[in-house]
């Protein structure tokens, strides 16, 4: 066998292997282990292979992985088939990463290599969440939300410390295995360094506790299996009644604060005062704060993905419109200001695939997070991620209604107090204490400092490059 066919095979396989590990290591439900261990079969051989198979390779094994979303893209959320022309943007940001890995392990610049690659990967990820809308939705670090305290890294850099973090090691694993020994031996200490403080910082702080008074919450998702019902339709009242008995079950049981789902009734902007009046009746007889989700149509002439918070002593609700839309799905008039409530703050769905937005209420020292919100069934897991991810950005507590998905209350470390599944086609109610208070953390105070520094050091990189071509 000669040495082009054994590159060619060796290329086969790390492509398949790559594509193996991201497949089941990233998407709807995740093997979090296996998201760290993805990128390290095509860097590997990425020195071995010419620039051109280099490429080839790792587009096709990247693609390969994310192969895991064609049917919730296309099925799921019904997007059109050229919607998939973004997972090739992705795997076209992996493939320039590994050729930049390839090109300076081939000068000798072995550290610089470990290092731009994963800033290069992080980097991406923030210049794509500036640009798309779906913000960092495609991020690989949610895998890593329930690894607590590697989780921890996102509350002083950010959900692209993370991103950083989850090439880090195999590109220095990777430099390793090409560089000569001096090099190695240093590459592998710096990769223990990372690895000590990485778990040290989260277990540090994972040993703080929640100091604020315990608030019992419920959320309340009725299995009406109906979409877009109309207050003014055959279906509607039957939904109110559906929902106002779930509503007083859980102010039995103690429920200071009630959240219901994102557009759990379509309302016409005429017809809102009498189901205002309906919803407020409700929060004064059981003595809550009442959160509720609406589509509102022909509201001065717009249409809104709304929130109204209904409070026990009456009083005109609090307002809020969903910022950020999905392309397609929501025609609606997106929103343009917060909306605190004392010091908790209201947000929708989606706004917390959107790393500043959730920023903006950290500034604001929001110590709580209410969330109607409603996802697509098989996405409950990975939407509900994206929540605990803010919440450790920020240090901020969330009670997430993810109707169809997963009901959530979360602590401002990304620790999961209570959970579970709310199908569309029953009754579920979920009840269990938050401790509002939030833990101030760089990330609210400094921002996207790290996006920044990765941009930085793939310059570096670059400029690296560019010096050993010249010399």
């Amino acid at each position: 066998m000669d040495s082009a066919t054994s590159r060619r095979l060796y290329a086969a396989a790390a492509a398949l292997l790559t594509g193996l590990l991201l497949y089941f290591g990233s998407g709807l439900h995740t093997i979090p282990a296996l998201t760290w261990l993805a990128p390290l079969p095509v860097l590997l051989v990425a020195p071995h292979l010419t620039k051109k198979l280099t490429a080839l390779t790792a587009f096709i094994g990247w693609s390969l992985g994310l192969a895991n979303l064609w049917s919730y893209l296309l099925n799921d959320l019904e997007l059109p088939p050229a919607a998939m022309a973004f997972l090739v943007l992705l795997a076209g940001v992996f493939t320039l990463t590994v050729l930049l890995f390839r090109a300076l392990i081939l000068k000798g610049r072995y550290a610089i290599a470990a290092l731009a690659a994963p800033a290069s990967w992080a980097a991406a990820d923030y210049l794509i969440a500036l640009v798309s809308p779906h913000g960092a939705f495609t991020s690989l670090a949610y895998t890593q939300a329930d690894v607590h305290p590697i989780a921890q890294i996102a509350s002083l850099t950010g959900v692209w410390g993370l991103s950083f973090l989850l090439l880090t090691p195999a590109a220095i694993i990777a430099a390793i295995a090409h560089a000569p020994r001096r090099n190695a031996l240093q590459l592998a200490t710096a990769l223990t360094l990372v690895a000590v403080g990485t778990f040290s910082y989260g277990a540090w702080r994972l040993s703080g506790d929640p100091t604020g008074k315990a608030l019992e919450i419920g959320i309340v998702s009725a299995g009406n299996g109906i979409d877009d019902t109309s207050w003014s339709g055959v279906n509607g009242p039957a939904i109110l009644t559906s929902y106002t008995k779930q509503i007083e079950a859980a102010a039995a049981k103690g429920a200071q604060v009630v959240v219901l789902p994102e557009k759990f009734i379509d309302v016409d902007a005429s017809a809102l005062p009498e189901l205002d009046h309906r919803l407020q009746k409700i929060a004064t007889d059981n003595k809550i704060e009442l959160v509720a989700g609406f589509t509102v149509f022909g509201d001065h002439g717009n249409d809104y993905n709304r929130a109204l918070v209904f409070h026990p002593a009456g009083g005109a609700p609090l307002s809020y419109d969903k910022h950020h839309l999905i392309p397609g799905i929501e025609p609606f008039e997106p929103g343009d200001h917060l909306a605190m409530m004392g010091s908790w703050g209201v947000t929708i769905c989606k706004d917390l695939d959107f790393p500043a937005l959730a920023r903006q209420y950290g500034q604001q020292k929001a110590d709580l997070l209410l969330v109607p919100a409603l996802d697509f069934g098989s996405d409950g897991w990975l939407h509900s991620r994206h929540a605990l991810l803010r919440g450790i950005e920020n240090g901020i507590p969330i009670a997430r209604n993810g109707s169809k998905g997963l009901l959530t209350l979360s602590d401002p470390y990304g620790r999961v107090t209570s959970q579970i599944a709310a199908p569309s086609d029953a009754d579920v109610t979920l009840l269990g204490e938050v401790h509002p208070g939030i833990d101030g953390t760089v990330y609210t105070k400094l921002g996207d400092w790290f996006a920044w520094l990765s941009c930085l050091l793939t310059l570096v990189g670059l400029g690296a490059l560019r010096r050993s071509k010249q010399t």
